[in-house]
């Protein structure tokens, strides 16, 4: 008797445990506030986690009134290419960018008072006004909603009429109103599959009413991106990253400059990666300027233009400049962008130059010192006496900028040199200090002793 007893005990225990692990889960996400490169990083971290967990289907909880459309179209393209059923849920607005991804989603619920639509695009003027885009700039983003209602089996001329008043839909919205729906609208029009009050009333309506709900929060690398894809953090990112790698090129060995560079210049492309805006050209526009500026240093550093250097730069630029725009960036953004590349690269030329001319007479300089143990030390050193040459104690001028490597006259001869110091301008009175055959090792006049 005990037998069966506990025989029957394990049967429903094991019954219970079955029905328990059969029923659904659906993972909840919210996109509140600006939509910006965080949302992107997010949502696609949440979709991916959520089918990765086995998750019936995913819910987007909607209150933001828009941000900006390059962020907009990498956040449509990770829902569109979602894995697992997306339903969007109006809790209170999805406005411009929010009412893109809220018509990507497969389904679409409205709470009481919920609103959707009004997408024209905007950007801020120079004078700080918020105007219209231009008329192409609407035409680009109207198709984008065409083609996402499409895509989704809704009606495309609706979502034409959320961004541009010049589209009338007859018997919802006349010509010159931008369209902004409310729950009884959309439902009437093919842009809601209902009503509901509260998550769990959509999921009710979906017909998850008894599913488990798994909420996934907005987590520390969503604010990492969103910080580190701010213009005024990515330009100082752009300096730190070139002051570190030019700084690591021109001073044999590598250390903390070139550490600290190599960061700067990860996270700086990691955060435009994520949200869909730097791409491979970015990559190899930086690369194509990294490759001119070490031939300018080691290789053309003899003569006088600098176009290597020049062409370096600009390359930079590029690649840093085609990283933070997109197809859709605002005016606005796109002069910060220029700005914050501009000034990252000024700062970065002003402060290599600044630690070339000023540390290397400091104990701060490591680099100084393995390059004055490499270019002192001597490679027969031991076998016998120094032969001494006559270029030793000559005085000459720098004929090119030495950093440090370049060309000296003496008397109308010109030949290759190092400088100790590590950089020195044209123009510099210099002395001999050691001859090693194809190159002379000088320095600066006036550190000459006796």
């Amino acid at each position: 008797m005990n037998f069966a007893k506990g025989f029957l005990g394990a049967v429903l225990t094991i019954a219970v445990g079955a029905v328990a692990f059969s029923q659904p889960v659906v993972w909840v996400l919210s996109i509140e506030g600006e939509i910006g490169s965080g949302t992107v990083s997010y949502l696609k971290k949440g979709l991916a986690e959520a089918a990765l967990a086995g998750a019936e289907a995913c819910l987007i909880r909607f209150s933001t009134p828009g941000g900006y459309l390059d962020a907009a179209m990498a956040a449509r393209d990770v829902i569109l290419e979602a894995e697992l059923p997306t339903i969007a849920y109006i809790d209170r607005e999805a406005y411009s960018a929010g009412a893109l991804l809220a018509i990507s989603c497969d389904r679409v619920y409205f709470a009481p008072g919920g609103v959707l639509g009004a997408a024209t695009p905007v950007y801020f003027d120079a004078a700080g006004q918020l105007v219209e885009a231009s008329e192409k700039e609407i035409s680009a983003v109207r198709a984008l909603f065409r083609a996402t209602a499409e895509l989704r089996g809704r009606p495309p001329e609706v979502a034409e009429a959320m961004v541009d008043p010049d589209v009338e839909v007859p018997g919802l919205v006349e010509r010159g109103k931008l369209l902004t729906l409310t729950a009884v609208a959309a439902e009437g029009c093919g842009y809601s599959d209902g009503e509901a009050e509260g998550l769990e009333g959509a999921l009710a309506l979906a017909g998850l009413a008894d599913a488990n709900i798994v909420r996934f929060e907005y987590r520390w690398v969503d604010q990492a991106v969103d910080l580190l894809t701010r213009p005024e953090v990515a330009g100082l990112l752009i300096a730190v990253a070139l002051v570190g790698l030019i700084w690591e090129l021109l001073i044999p060995g590598f250390g903390l400059a070139g550490t600290v560079g190599l960061a700067a210049l990860a996270a700086f492309f990691w955060a435009h990666f994520i949200v869909g805006l730097a791409g491979w050209e970015s990559i190899l526009f930086f690369l194509g300027g990294m490759l001119a500026i070490l031939l300018e240093a080691f290789v053309f550093t003899a003569t006088d233009f600098g176009l290597a250097g020049l062409a370096g730069l600009v390359l930079i630029g590029l690649g840093f400049y085609t990283s933070m725009v997109g197809p859709f960036t605002g005016s606005d953004q796109a002069v910060w962008a220029i700005v914050s590349v501009s000034l990252g690269i000024l700062v970065a030329v002003l402060g290599t130059f600044f630690i070339l001319a000023r540390i290397p007479k400091t104990r701060l300089r490591l680099g100084g010192v393995v390059l004055k143990q490499a270019i002192t030390s001597r490679a027969f050193e031991g076998r016998g006496a120094k032969v001494q040459s006559p270029w030793i104690g000559r005085v000459g001028v720098a004929a090119t900028d030495l950093h440090p490597v370049g060309a000296g006259d003496f008397s109308g001869q010109r030949v290759d040199v190092v400088c100790e110091e590590g950089f020195l301008p044209k123009g510099t009175t210099i002395v001999v200090v050691e001859d090693q055959g194809y190159r002379k090792v000088v320095r600066r006049v006036k550190e000459v002793e006796g």
